[in-house]
């Protein structure tokens, strides 16, 4: 019986980008069943684009942090869309309620829209600092929806047709301060997101850099079109309508970025300049998390063999032989820094 690869994919590891993908695919052919509405329409291709993306890293990389939040994100999106498309056209009482879940949880999705970006590529904030602004702008965001979900304070801003399932009193309040919380919010939220991606690019250095840089211009691009459809139509759809270039940007980024990606790369490159050949290959397998033994395996070569090898890359490296480091993961980082 031939070994079980490292890299192979296991039969659960495939289930969770199938029920994302298939969630997001089923939310989105149910809302535009409905109908095009324009007002919307940015929704469901953030659903989309957000679910595709997330289905894709988490296929290739089970588990990865930032791909579970965007699939989270693109799951959420096309409940709003599903909600806001029923809502928009419904007449029952269950289709009122259908158009309440496609409105109060806005904010809450915009707050985990900033935390795709502020974790951005790798599903971890910058600093300490960073997530205590991420957490809050989910203390925020829990307000406003909140809020949006006792009181119709954003139906009119939805364009719903049919009225808010619940009639509680002090709506005129409710409005009032939802519209001094979240109007502001919601686009201090969006210059938060460049700011995030401007204070890790100042961080980062060579290929991650450059992905960065593209990633601020993109997210830098969503703010103009806001910007000008703002000004010349006094309406933010155009803006809105381009923030599913946002995810997908995201995804190709992640993908360039993926330790597979760097492997295959650094392998057709012929792998570190200072290492022989079966030092690079040595040096691929610890990339992907084989210990001495599995390599000795998959090389068909004595422990006795690799060893000595694996010293070798630790020689060459200048790696130090000292308890507070760890040379594999030393060595590892180097690899994917070339």
């Amino acid at each position: 019986m031939s070994p079980v690869r490292a890299d192979d994919p296991r039969p659960l590891d495939l289930l969770a980008p199938l029920v994302v993908l298939g969630g997001v695919v089923a939310l989105a052919a149910a809302g535009f069943a409905r109908g095009f509405w324009l007002a919307n329409a940015h929704n469901g291709f953030l659903a989309l684009a957000f679910g595709s993306v997330a289905s894709w890293t988490l296929l290739r990389r089970s588990g990865q942090p930032e791909a579970i939040v965007f699939a989270i994100v693109g799951l959420a999106e096309g409940v709003l869309f599903l909600g806001r498309q029923i809502g928009h056209t419904g007449t029952s009482e269950v289709d009122r309620w259908w158009g309440w879940v496609g409105v109060w949880p806005l904010a809450l999705t915009l707050a985990l829209i900033s935390v795709t970006v502020l974790c951005f590529p790798e599903g971890r904030f910058l600093s300490r600092t960073w997530l205590w602004i991420g957490v809050a702008i989910l203390a925020v965001a829990t307000v406003c929806s909140a809020l949006s979900a006792l009181w119709p304070v954003e139906y009119d801003a939805a364009g719903l047709t049919l009225p808010h399932p619940l009639h509680l009193g002090g709506l005129g309040v409710a409005d009032d301060v939802w519209s001094a919380i979240a109007h502001p919010a919601y686009a201090l939220f969006q210059l938060i997101w460049v700011a995030g991606v401007v204070a890790r690019w100042r961080t980062a250095s060579g290929f991650l850099r450059s992905q960065l840089a593209l990633m601020g211009l993109t997210l830098g691009a969503t703010v103009v079109a806001l910007l000008l459809g703002l000004a010349i139509w006094q309406s933010p759809r155009l803006g809105l309508l381009t923030t599913p270039v946002v995810p997908l940007v995201a995804g190709l980024i992640m993908d360039r970025l993926s330790l597979g990606r760097v492997i295959e790369e650094t392998r057709a490159s012929g792998g570190l300049s200072g290492l022989s050949p079966r030092e690079n290959e040595v040096l691929d397998l610890m990339a992907r998390g084989l210990s001495n033994q599995a390599i000795s395996d998959r090389l068909h070569l004595s422990i006795k063999t690799v060893e000595p090898i694996v010293s070798s890359i630790f020689t060459k490296l200048d790696l130090p032989a000292d308890s507070a480091s760890n040379r594999r993961v030393l060595a590892v980082l180097t690899l994917l820094k070339q």
